[in-house]
């Protein structure tokens, strides 16, 4: 019999694109997404026909084995509003809530949470621990896995909390990191546009913190100058802001300079620096170029790398998949397709 998903806070896919690498036999129940362009890449990249749907209207009977959740991560964010996620809060983080009044409804037999790792700071931890109590009541047990893309075959930094439960037994995921066989430098366009060079203004606005790193409203953080690396073979975490002509310039390209070079004090406009591109930020996300394609037939630039930064890596999945034997031999992953 299939596995019958459900994808709550669907997005672009992630956990589908997983299971189709992994030539798993599933079935997607259903999908849940607000965001008109984000359902508009998952109808583009599937063949689907689903519309945006609010996940607090959703009440469907059905029968589900697997129902996963990345809800939004803002409020949870240390880039975010930092306003958490208790019930009855209204932030968008709280939102997590209506997968608990689901999964009372469904019983599925497995839920997988994903979320930010700052999830399990002090100040938000008892929002999990009242999460991870409420499944319990319901018969889950469940694992914290704290894992960063770099570690399974992404060349980007990016480390996310995984919650596995499963209904009356413990999910015992045993996951062991695995050498990066990619460079960032794999991951890039062989030709990219002069759309994507930085401006002149803006690289004078980052010559101006050459020193310290400065708070720029709530949220809102200007990385110093001295922690800016223009040569790197990991890239950096992709984020909804990723590709804006802004002065977090953590996502900037250069190969005019060493690695791990040191540029204080240099003057940054003689020097061509680029933003990533969508394709680039997509593949660092683990989609396959065709997946973008498709995606980009229906959506902007801007829609493309909002939804780069708010995806989940692929072959993070596939492993944590695999790991619960979903599977019992994953397919090849993005990253075999790059390799030498």
């Amino acid at each position: 019999m299939s596995l019958r998903v459900l994808e709550l806070f669907g997005g672009i896919g992630a956990p589908r694109k997983a299971l189709e690498l992994l030539e798993l036999d599933f079935e997607i129940v259903d999908y849940v997404e607000i965001d008109k362009y984000a359902v508009a890449s998952y109808n583009a990249i599937y063949d689907e026909t689903y519309k945006p749907s609010d996940i607090r209207n959703w009440d469907k009977n059905i029968e589900v084995d697997f129902v996963f959740h990345g809800s939004p991560c803002q409020d949870f964010s240390s880039a975010g509003t930092g306003a958490g996620g208790e019930k009855q809060s209204q932030t968008r983080s709280s939102l997590l809530w209506e997968t608990i009044r689901i999964v009372k409804k469904l019983h599925p037999k497995i839920i997988m949470w994903e979320n930010v790792a700052s999830v399990l700071h002090k100040k938000h931890k008892p929002v999990v621990d009242a999460y991870l109590k409420e499944l319990e009541l319901l018969g889950y047990q469940s694992q914290i896995l704290k894992l960063n893309a770099s570690d399974y075959g992404i060349p980007q930094n990016r480390t996310r909390i995984y919650i596995v439960s499963k209904l009356h037994e413990a999910p015992n995921i045993n996951l062991s990191p695995k050498k990066l066989e990619l460079t960032l430098q794999d991951v890039l366009e062989d030709t990219v546009s002069e759309t994507f060079t930085i401006s002149n203004k803006l690289k004078r606005y980052i010559n101006s913190y050459d020193k310290d790193d400065k708070e720029n409203g709530a949220g809102k953080y200007i990385v110093s100058k001295a922690r800016l690396v223009l040569n790197r073979t990991i890239a950096s975490t992709i984020s909804t802001r990723t590709g804006r002509n802004r002065a977090d310039c953590s996502d900037y390209l250069s190969n005019d300079f060493k690695l791990n070079a040191n540029i204080c004090g240099v003057d940054l406009v003689p020097y061509h620096i680029r933003r990533l591109t969508p394709l680039e930020c997509w593949r660092l996300q683990g989609f396959d170029d065709a997946s973008f394609y498709r995606a980009k037939e229906v959506c902007s630039n801007t829609q493309l790398y909002k939804q780069a930064g708010n995806s989940i890596v692929v072959d993070v999945l596939c492993h944590i998949f695999s790991s619960l034997e979903l599977n019992n031999t994953p397919n090849t992953l993005y990253r075999d397709t790059l390799s030498p």
